[in-house]
């Protein structure tokens, strides 16, 4: 017969329907044989009433109890549990189902003693068998006891929990688990992030934490795993960890011993101080630096979607957004560097974003931006463009909204204004060098035309002012090697056209970026606001010798460069930021004579000087005494540092002599020598100072063209074309001029195609000399270089041009060609002049516009055609004719040496032409 037990732990495990058939359990107690099959059927129907009658399982699990309440975990009885569970891992499933059993009955009963000795029975067995075949299904039981904790409401069980699941996520599962899914804890986690009405509220904070960590260790770990990196999963996670970082400071998360690279990410989470255990800021900061570290390529937008925002409700983006700045940092320094970039761009495309927002949220996004990019690096390279376009884009809106009526505050856009322009300096100085000459082409592109500029929208003025502006912050990141590198033929076109703007800051910025990138050995602080100096050797200026790129690219633009900053002198106005500008100027006459100054060079600048001094000469024009006064006070500034860094003594004097007479005798703006002190000797006369109109009265006052080319030729250089004065012409760019038109498809042919070597040109046809002489007409001395262009023209061609008067063709032969071959070499080593060639192609474009326009079309036509007709007839005769040569040559030679036309025997009867006998 069988009697119910009256024990306690009988009477709680009981069902409340409890019934037993007694003629079914008699049955099968009578039969020994039968007793296991008995055992099972009480076990599945809850009939384990009293001990003996209980599993092995059960009995270990009991035994792990103590008998006093204030007594813990009994450690023998708890390693014969642990035994027993590895020994039998079919086991391990019901173990864990029965834990969870008594753990909730405790819990129910507020037994939390028992509560904590069932979860640390839990937390040994899941250490101990974690290699077991049946760790999924009880790591299924371990979670179903976390989530009852959980579930209870009771801080110090919620804390119980969180450690335990700390616990169970650093354990590496072998076997996947696909129905697992953690959308309760994520909930609950993130929900204790948020506490703030408990006492005990840092420390739930810190659990909450904590246990994000958790999810996200057991999530990225294992593949098999279920993701965390949904959206729905993120809209929880990251605002729970950014909530924790507003209270701890803004500035704590740039600390270096929280910085966590991306390659040395958390390997278990028990290793953090106590420092972060109790701190909810600093626990925070690791986590989302953990977080971003295990993000891939494809799930970081999953991240920053919320991310941003967070920050735009919670109003972080206000000046100063000292914590975005410090979020961002973080990110950036967490994540792979290859993925920096994506960073930017979703940033930039929150911009985009907030565009028609407040001005102040603009400005700090772009300050973040601005604060943010140097740590990219590199990585930004594959969208340069894209990524500086969307800046330059929102730029030119925020230019075109600050001059529209619809603008509240002009103020902040001119704040958001110079904020983008420093990011994209900042953006530039990232950049390896091409990267940076790119950018400065694209700013280049997007700069209002000037030859339209009158006829543009007002913001379009205000643009080209703003971009300038830009570019110059873009050219002080850039170290130049070589100037044909950057100052390509559009780029230099541009900044030429850019300096003879009609703002003058749009001058005086253009001025500066000739400065920043002309400079290559950091002379640029000497030579800014220069002064007279006796010895230039204190100055400490660097100087090496100019490459043969550098010489050659100079060559080039030459005129170009120099007559523009002549045209820039004549158009400065007066003012206070006269000398500014005229400082400007002088710094790139200098930058010019030390970077690029070799001999041809320095000449043109000695010939650009006195051209100026020529210019302030000149009564006719109507500029202040003032500016004259700067004019001449620049170039003997000039002057006296380039004669020094020639060495030539003789000129060095002359200077001096001249600054000295001016310092006496001159006006007091022109006295570049402060300490002169008069003599009582010199009479009233000589003590009298002269006004700026009398200077060239006066002997010694200016700089003597005729001295200046003497001390040239003494130390042995070419100084003829210092007499010459600088023809200082509108320039064009050499990309920008158009081609002379071509006179007719026979023109240039080639003088071998139509005749013999050595042979005389036909006399029906008429050799015309183009050559045109690029002095001036009131040089005395005659050696500018000769362009000339030889071909041939039919009689009464329409392309005929008037005789020269200066008896040129006297030098040249009947084939067009110089006679004398000094005159050859004159005309070769004298350097180009861009300004005769540019008159020279307009003249011959006039000539045939003129015959164009006045002949009728059909007679022009007809003569071209005869032309064309003539000169093949012409091509084959001398085709013909030298054929007919080059044979009779072959039978003269087959003839030599012949005596009465039979074959000589040998060498030694070869009658060889008197020529060869010595």
């Amino acid at each position: 017969m069988i009697k119910e037990c009256d024990c306690e732990e009988c009477q709680d495990s009981r069902p409340a329907s409890f019934s037993i058939d007694l003629s079914t359990a008699v049955e099968y107690i009578l039969c020994i044989r039968s007793y296991r099959a008995a055992r099972n059927y009480a076990a599945m129907n809850g009939l384990y009433c009293c001990v003996p009658c209980k599993p092995r399982y059960r009995r270990l699990v009991d035994n792990i109890y103590p008998r006093a309440i204030n007594e813990g975990l009994i450690n023998m009885q708890m390693q014969k549990l642990t035994f027993y569970a590895i020994s039998h891992p079919e086991k391990l499933e019901r173990i864990g189902e029965y834990l969870v059993q008594r753990m909730a009955r405790d819990l129910a009963r507020l037994r939390f003693v028992q509560v904590k000795i069932a979860v640390e029975a839990m937390d040994q067995l899941l250490e101990a068998c974690h290699s077991s075949p049946s760790l999924v299904q009880f790591t299924e039981n371990h979670l179903r006891m976390v989530q009852k904790l959980l579930e209870s409401n009771i801080p110090a069980m919620e804390q119980l929990a969180t450690t335990s699941f700390v616990k169970f996520s650093n354990i590496e599962e072998n076997s996947p688990s696909y129905h697992r899914q953690y959308d309760f804890f994520i909930s609950k986690f993130s929900q204790m992030c948020h506490s703030s009405h408990d006492e005990q509220w840092k420390a739930m904070r810190c659990a909450g934490l904590r246990g994000l960590r958790g999810v996200v260790w057991k999530s990225v770990t294992d593949g098999l795993h279920p993701t965390i990196w949904e959206r729905q999963h993120m809209d929880k996670i990251v605002p729970s960890i950014l909530f924790n970082l507003h209270d701890g400071g803004e500035e704590a998360s740039l600390a270096p011993e929280c910085i966590v690279s991306s390659r040395n990410v958390f390997s278990t989470l028990d290793d953090e101080n106590e420092r972060d255990r109790d701190d909810p800021h600093a626990l925070s900061d690791l986590c989302l630096r953990e977080l971003m570290g295990k993000a891939t390529f494809g799930s970081m937008r999953a991240v920053m979607d919320p991310l941003l925002k967070h920050l735009d409700l919670h109003k972080k983006w206000q000046p100063p957004p000292n914590f975005a700045i410090a979020l961002f940092k973080a990110i950036l320094y967490s994540i792979q560097t290859q993925n920096s970039y994506f960073v930017i761009q979703e940033l930039i495309n929150h911009l985009d974003t907030m565009a028609s927002s407040n001005a102040k949220i603009r400005i700090g996004i772009a300050t973040v931006l601005s604060s943010i990019v140097n740590i990219a690096g590199t990585s930004i390279g594959p969208l340069l463009l894209s990524i500086f376009n969307s800046l330059l884009k929102h730029l030119r809106t925020s230019v075109e909204f600050q001059q529209s009526t619809y603008c509240p505050n002009k103020e902040d856009e001119t704040t958001y204004q110079e904020t983008l322009i420093n990011a994209m300096g900042d953006f530039a100085n990232a950049l390896p060098d091409y990267q940076k000459v790119e950018m400065m082409m694209f700013t280049v592109g997007n700069i209002p035309s000037l030859s339209a500029l009158n006829e543009c929208k007002s913001s379009d003025s205000f643009l080209q002012h703003v971009l300038v502006k830009t570019l110059l912050k873009v050219a002080t990141k850039y170290r130049t090697a070589y100037l044909a590198t950057v100052f390509t033929d559009s780029f230099l076109a541009t900044l030429l056209r850019l300096s003879m703007a009609a703002d003058p800051q749009v001058r005086l910025n253009t001025l500066y970026i000739f400065h920043t990138l002309l400079d290559r050995h950091d002379n640029i602080g000497c030579l800014t606001h220069l002064g007279y100096s006796l010895d230039v050797s204190d100055l400490q200026l660097t100087v090496e010798k100019c490459s043969r790129a550098d010489q050659m690219f100079i060559r080039k633009h030459t005129n170009h460069l120099l007559t523009t900053l002549y045209k820039c002198v004549q158009k400065e106005g007066e003012g206070a930021e006269l000398v500014e500008r005229l400082d400007a100027i002088q710094c790139i006459l200098c930058l010019l004579c030390i970077e690029v100054g070799y001999d041809e060079m320095l000449l043109e600048l000695f010939r650009l000087s006195l051209t100026l001094q020529d210019y302030a000469l000149d009564t006719t024009s109507k500029i202040s005494d003032e500016k004259r006064m700067r004019v001449h006070n620049m170039i003997a500034k000039f002057l006296n540092l380039s004669s020094q860094l020639m060495a030539l003594p003789s000129l060095c004097q002359h200077i001096q002599q001249v600054v000295a007479k001016r310092a006496s005798r001159g006006p007091p703006l022109m006295n570049l020598v402060q300490d002169v002190v008069e003599t009582e000797e010199e009479d009233d006369e000589e003590r009298r100072r002269i006004t700026i109109g009398e200077i060239n009265e006066q002997s010694g006052m200016i700089f003597d063209r005729a001295v200046i080319a003497e001390c040239l030729k003494a130390a042995g250089k070419d100084s003829s074309r210092v007499i010459i004065p600088l023809s200082c012409v509108t320039p064009l760019s050499p990309s920008l001029t158009p081609p002379p038109l071509p006179l007719s498809p026979s023109a240039f042919e080639d003088e071998d195609s139509g005749r013999g070597r050595g042979e005389r040109r036909d006399v029906d046809v008429d050799s015309l000399d183009l050559s045109f002489d690029s002095s001036p007409p009131d040089s005395p001395v005659r050696t500018g270089r000769r362009n000339t262009a030889v071909f041939t023209l039919a009689p009464n061609s329409i392309f005929t041009l008037l005789p020269s008067t200066d008896g040129i063709y006297s030098e040249m032969s009947t084939t067009g060609l110089p006679i004398s071959v000094q005159y050859l070499r004159t005309m070769v080593n004298t350097p180009m002049d861009a300004v005769e060639e540019e008159k020279r192609a307009m003249e011959m474009t006039s000539t045939v516009v003129e015959q164009l326009r006045s002949r009728p079309f059909e007679d022009i036509s007809d003569e071209i055609c005869a032309h064309n007709e003539e000169g093949d007839i012409v091509r084959y005769c001398r085709t013909v004719s030298r054929l007919l040569a080059r044979n009779s040559e072959s039978v003269r030679m087959s003839e030599m040496g012949r005596t009465g036309g039979a074959r000589p025997k040998d060498i030694f009867n070869i009658q060889l032409p008197s020529s060869y006998i010595y």
